[in-house]
């Protein structure tokens, strides 16, 4: 996985399934997939300006303390590369191998249809590992 950065509702998605869309568009068609990016892809960097068009766009939009936490965490570990977009390689530098830059892109094939993949935004792997192969077991997740 690469660093992407969100700057604005208008940063655009580098990966997954929103590929080439704005924060915006994804916050419009599945906000829990922006938790989702946050609490799970370490090089996922939400700043706070991002945040904040988030707050006054989108009132409603739950930013729980865990949310929050992950957040700050991954903007604590930015890349040495200040200038590093979604575009280039993450670099944490040598001494950093607990982060994974470049883990394999998700999956989204076997569970193709399915509530915990289209609309929860899990992927294969997720639902695999999370809910033990069986995508209708999402519905009790928070």
């Amino acid at each position: 996985m690469r660093c992407v950065e969100f700057t604005s509702l208008e940063s655009r998605f580098t990966f997954g399934r929103y590929k080439g869309l704005t924060l915006a568009d994804v916050m419009d068609i599945n906000p829990e997939y922006l938790i989702w990016c946050v609490t799970t892809i370490e090089q996922f960097l939400l700043y706070d300006n991002a945040l904040e068009e988030i707050r006054i766009a989108y009132p409603n939009f739950p930013i729980y303390e865990a949310f929050e936490r992950c957040r700050l965490n991954n903007l604590e570990r930015p890349p040495i590369d200040s200038y590093a977009t979604g575009n280039e390689p993450c670099d944490y530098g040598d001494d950093s191998e607990d982060y994974q830059c470049y883990d394999d892109e998700p999956t989204y094939d076997r569970y193709n249809g399915s509530y915990a993949q289209d609309v929860m935004g899990y992927s294969d792997d997720d639902i695999d590992t999370i809910f033990d192969g069986d995508p209708s077991a999402c519905w009790n997740i928070d």
